[in-house]
C-alpha cells in the first residue's frame, strides 16, 4: 500500500507542475488517503462476494425441497431425517429454514399443517 500511495501522490505532483523533481507533504498526505480509500473498497467489494456456509447450505436445502420434495408443506423433522447429508439436527435446520424464510422461499403456516402424513404444530409452504 505504501508503493501505492507513493505513485498516486507523484501523479497528483505532476498534475499540479509537470517539472516538479520532489513530492510534497500535502500530496503525499493525498496519496494515503487515496491509498486506503481504494484498499478500504477493496475489501468492502471482496467482503460482499463471499458467500457464507450457512447460505451455501440454504441453498442446497431449496434445491432439495425444489427436486426432491413432493409435498408443498415441509416441516423440522422432515428436513433433518429425510433431507440432504448435513443437516441432520433440530439447530441446523431451524437456521437454514430461518434464511430460507427471509428469502421468501418458505412461509411459515400459522395452523401448522399435514406434512408427510404427520400433523406438524410448525410448518412451512415451499414457493414452487
Amino acid at each position: 500500500m505504501p508503493e501505492h500511495a507513493a505513485r498516486l501522490a507523484g501523479g497528483l505532483t505532476l498534475v499540479g507542475n509537470l517539472d516538479a523533481g520532489e513530492i510534497e507533504l500535502a500530496e503525499m498526505q493525498a496519496g494515503i488517503a487515496l491509498a486506503e480509500h481504494y484498499s478500504a473498497e477493496a475489501l468492502r467489494l471482496f467482503g460482499s462476494s463471499q458467500v457464507t456456509a450457512e447460505l451455501r447450505e440454504a441453498t442446497r436445502l431449496l434445491d432439495w425441497l425444489l427436486s426432491g420434495w413432493e409435498e408443498r408443506a415441509i416441516s423440522l423433522p422432515d428436513i433433518y431425517q429425510r433431507g440432504p447429508r448435513g443437516i441432520r439436527d433440530s439447530a441446523t435446520a431451524k437456521k437454514l429454514v430461518a434464511i430460507l424464510e427471509d428469502h421468501a422461499w418458505l412461509r411459515r403456516i400459522p395452523e401448522g399443517a399435514t406434512v408427510a402424513g404427520q400433523q406438524r404444530r410448525d410448518a412451512w409452504r415451499i414457493r414452487k
